[in-house]
């Protein structure tokens, strides 16, 4: 398998060959003009925003994935500090990673800065999000249960993908975890006695370079490496019902997910509401 790259296809283009056929692609040409392109220097971050709070995910087993019902191992830091450690080499071995940062919410001296992709309805993303990397920061090989589209700012990141149909090779979490749309396989480290299936998975690899966005489909599995100091900024937007059809087993795994933590959640409820005293007879 190999990725398609497409110089900034029109959006008639994308959704008929692209988003219906559920195919990731390799878009081009699309952010030449960004503002966050332009200026999101190390010293422009830290000048507009570096006394914000940040969330930095601490990485286990080189992989930013905790395990287990937390899947983030997070810290709070101001961008300026994490903007230091990044710049000092303090953290190039990739074990600080500043994810899932909402930008208008966390950053909003940022917001100005950020332009959507003409591949979907603005009003669709309620909430991009800035992921900061200081170089070898892995990302665990997972799967989104939206459409996504990762825009690479700064940097470059390596990229694997798997189809959806070779979940079976992929050894996820049980659907009772939260953590049922993550693969047990470390990928820096995978474990082959242990995930034999996994080496047979079929698999698209390659660098997603700056300035190149890429569309990853509902329920494709992705894991992503940073190569030297990465900026992205990620587009999560809503998914039409017919796309989950398209996937039942991943569909029905994340509908019984859903029900069984609602269960849970209700079950804590019940046990932490004090008892009413009674009257003794």
């Amino acid at each position: 398998m190999s990725i398609e790259r497409l110089q900034r296809p029109s959006r008639e283009e994308f959704e008929k060959h692209y988003l219906r056929t559920g195919t990731p692609v390799v878009i081009t040409g699309a952010m030449d003009e960004w503002p966050a392109m332009k200026r999101w220097t190390n010293e422009y971050l830290r000048s507009r925003a570096g006394e914000r709070s940040i969330r930095v995910s601490t990485a286990h087993r080189g992989v930013h994935f905790k395990g287990g019902d937390k899947i983030i191992d997070y810290s709070s830091m101001k961008l300026g500090d994490y903007i230091d450690l990044v710049t000092g080499q303090q953290v190039s071995d990739g074990r600080l990673y500043a994810t899932v940062v909402p930008i208008q919410r966390a950053l909003p001296e940022l917001w100005e800065d950020v332009s959507f992709p003409p591949y979907f309805n603005r009003e669709e993303c309620p909430s991009p999000n800035m992921w900061f990397g200081p170089g070898n920061n892995v990302s665990p090989l997972h799967y989104d249960s939206t459409h996504n589209i990762l825009t690479q700012v700064r940097g470059s990141k390596r990229v694997t993908l798997y189809p959806p149909r070779e979940i079976g090779r992929l050894y996820p979490f049980a659907f009772s975890s939260h953590s049922m749309h993550i693969s047990q396989v470390n990928m820096v480290e995978p474990d082959h006695s242990r995930f034999p299936e996994f080496q047979k998975a079929e698999r698209l690899e390659f660098v997603l370079e700056q300035g190149e966005m890429l569309f990853i489909p509902l329920f494709w599995w992705h894991a992503l490496a940073g190569i030297g100091e990465n900026i992205s900024i990620n587009y999560w937007w809503r998914t039409p019902m017919v796309d989950y059809l398209r996937h039942p087993r991943q569909t029905s795994r994340g509908l019984g997910g859903l029900v069984v933590n609602s269960a849970r959640s209700l079950l804590r409820l019940r046990q932490a509401k004090p008892q009413p005293e009674r009257n003794p007879s």
